[in-house]
Order: C-alpha cells, then structure tokens, then sequence
C-alpha cells in the first residue's frame, strides 16, 4: 500500500462569512482548511491545528489582526502569515510586514494570486520549521557530546578515542555549514522576490540532515568503545557509501571552484563490516584530496569497481601532492602534511588505515609532489556478492 503524502494546513481568520466561505471552498481540494471568525479562536485552532500557513483579515471587532499576529507570532515564529486587507489599509498591511507577516492581498483577492501566494507560502513555511528542527538536533547533539565527555572518567583510555571522534565530526559538521549558509543565501533572496523559496532548497535541508545522522551515528559509536561487545558485521555497498559521503563534499567542491568526478560501478558489490567506521575511513581520504586541491581549476576523482574478488575504491586529485620523504609516515598517529592554518590533527590517515585493515583491506598511495595524489582502496568482497 503506498502511503498518501500528508495534506498542508491552511487557518482562515476573517469576521466575515463571505471571503472565510470563499477561501474554504478555493483551497479544500488541495488542503486541510479550518475557519474561524475571531482571532482569539483563531489563537485556539492555532494551538490545535498546528498551521502551514494563516490567512487573517486586518480589520476585525475585538482584537485586531495586528494584535492577533503579535500573539500567532509569540507562540509559532514560522507559520506563514498572509494578511487581507481592504481599501485604503495600506499602512497598516506594512505594518504588518514589520511585525513579522509574510505577505498581504487586498480584498477582493484574485483567485489565481491566492493560490500561488498560498502555495508558496506553504513551502516557505515547511522550509523553516526543518531548518529549525535542524538546529535543534545540531544543539540537542552538541548537548548529548558535552555530557558523555564529563561522564567519562577513563579519559587516558579514552582520550584518542576522543581526538578521533573531534576530527571525525568537523567533517560532516562543515558540510553542514556549507549547506546552511546556501540555504540561508536562497532564503534571503527568497524574502527579497517574494516568490518563494527554490526547490533546491529542500534538496540542501535533506543534505544537512543525513550529515546530522552520521553525526549521531558517530557518537554512538564512540559510546561502544567503552562496551565489550563489537558492532556486528553486515553486508554493505561501498557504492551507496561513496554517494552518501559524495553528497555531503559538493557543497564543499563548488565553495572552492573544484570539479568532482565520479565514476561508480558494480552498485550491488557488497563487502562485510561496519557501514559508519568504514564510512569514516572514506569520508577522511575524500576530504584530504579536497584540502590538498590549488585554489583554481582543482578536481577530485572518485572511482569504485569489482577487481577479481576485490572492490577497488580510487581517490584522485590534482593537489600539492607529498613530499617523498613525508610518505613512510603518513599513515603515523600526529603526523600531517597540513599547513597549520588547516588545523590538521594528523589522526586522519591513522584512523583510515586501521579501519581499512580492521576491513581485512588495503590502502596504497601513489603521490607526485606538485601534481596531485591517488589513494588506492582494497576491500574483499563479500562471499554472496551478487556477480
């Protein structure tokens, strides 16, 4: 049975019948509409209802539209309010706008301008109750982080573990940022147009919040350190890895004029391990290749392919490159190839390699000092790999 996607919810507050009718019979098809004649049932509903979006007449007995919008904006700050006003209201539909409306029609509104007003106000307003959810799991995570690390009292047992989980997460967390301040950008011009906001808006959202899982899947695997028992092995697609972590790195590409290439095959090839600890190791070699890149006409590629019983996973990238005499330790706990401006911790590459070889895998790097660095992966492929 395929489930039905859940209808938007539009609130009318309007003392008169005639437009609170007409916008109820205009909207019904495409939404849930509830109408009330007053702004304090209008604050009720509102509680109740949970709204997309609220149409409110400015002029009404009692309380006002203007009061009515302090008091929807005092207990909801990202429903989207739409005010109706009549003739010669103007300023007062203005001052409406400062008070935090979105948008205002005169009476008698246009059908077809309600409706694309209503629709992108709609939108306007999902987008802002994620973002804002976004940001209350990033504090909700940031809370969960500060109070395991008071709670452990094994610190020297536990303290690479913990330098690992700090480089871990600031790679996920900058793609975060990286989006956030995208959306933020098209949420501005948004406003500025009054056309709503851009469908890649919504695609940014969804990328800031797998980068927000792996952030808790990460923390939840730093809490198994100090457990006996191990994640158990399971089947998995090197494949679905690299597009997950590829996702989350084009913000990062197009913020420093890089082009990433990619070329993926064998989707199904399965491997046997852990899917987050693995997805470290990669996430670690694709940001490298990043950080390395000049600062015009960069490029990482990213190959995946079946290579006699082995899946073969190549980074590539056009860099600094290393020095010779750098590569016996590059894989060495607190060393780095990193300016210091770049804050490298010199964990990355120690991380990768014991995931890797935990893997039963390999890592082999080829690199030329001023032209660029490919990272070579090898992983057995599970027995029921389908061929």
């Amino acid at each position: 049975m395929i489930a039905t996607a859940k209808r938007a919810k539009v609130l009318v507050i309007d003392d008169e019948l005639g437009p609170r009718e007409s916008l109820r019979v205009l909207l019904k098809n495409e939404y849930e509409v509830r109408c009330v004649n007053s702004v304090d049932l209008g604050v009720q509903m509102l509680r109740e209802l949970e709204p997309d979006v609220i149409v409110m007449d400015i002029r009404m007995p009692g309380k006002t539209g203007i009061e009515g919008l302090r008091e929807i904006r005092s207990l909801d700050p990202h429903v989207a309010v739409i005010m109706l006003t009549g003739f010669g209201a103007l300023e007062t539909a203005q001052e409406a706008l400062r008070l935090g409306a979105n948008d205002y029609l005169k009476k008698p509104f246009d059908i077809v301008e309600m409706q694309d007003v209503i629709r992108a106000n709609v939108h306007r307003s999902q987008i802002n109750r994620r973002r804002a959810s976004t940001e209350h799991e990033l504090q909700a995570l940031n809370g969960q982080l500060t109070s395991q690390l008071e709670k452990k009292d094994l610190m020297a047992t536990l303290g690479q573990a913990s330098a690992e989980l700090v480089h871990d997460l600031r790679n996920p967390l900058a793609a975060v940022l990286g989006y956030v301040q995208i959306l933020s950008e098209d949420l501005a011009k948004a406003r500025e147009t009054q056309h709503g906001t851009p469908e890649a808006t919504t695609e940014y959202i969804g990328l800031i919040e797998q980068n927000i899982q792996r952030c808790r899947e990460m923390v939840e695997a730093w809490q198994d350190i100090s457990r006996p028992q191990r994640r158990k092995p399971e089947p998995i697609r090197p494949s679905s890895l690299l597009e997950k972590i590829l996702d989350a790195q084009r913000s990062l590409a197009a913020s420093r004029n890089a082009a990433l290439q990619v070329r993926v095959e064998d989707p199904d090839a399965q491997v046997v391990g852990d899917a987050v600890q693995l997805g470290r190791a990669l996430q670690n070699i694709v940001v490298n290749a990043f950080d390395a890149l000049p600062s015009e006409n960069g490029y990482v590629s990213v190959s995946g392919s079946r290579v006699r019983g082995r899946y073969m996973i190549e980074v590539q990238d056009n860099g600094s490159g290393i020095a010779p005499e750098a590569l016996p330790h590059l894989f060495k706990p607190d060393f780095s190839t990193k300016a210091a401006t770049k804050r490298g911790t010199g964990l990355g590459l120690f991380i990768t390699k014991r995931i890797i070889e935990d893997h039963a895998g390999l890592i082999h790097v080829e690199s030329v000092e001023g032209k660029g660095t490919k990272m070579t992966i090898s992983l057995p492929l599970c027995a029921e790999s389908p061929a």
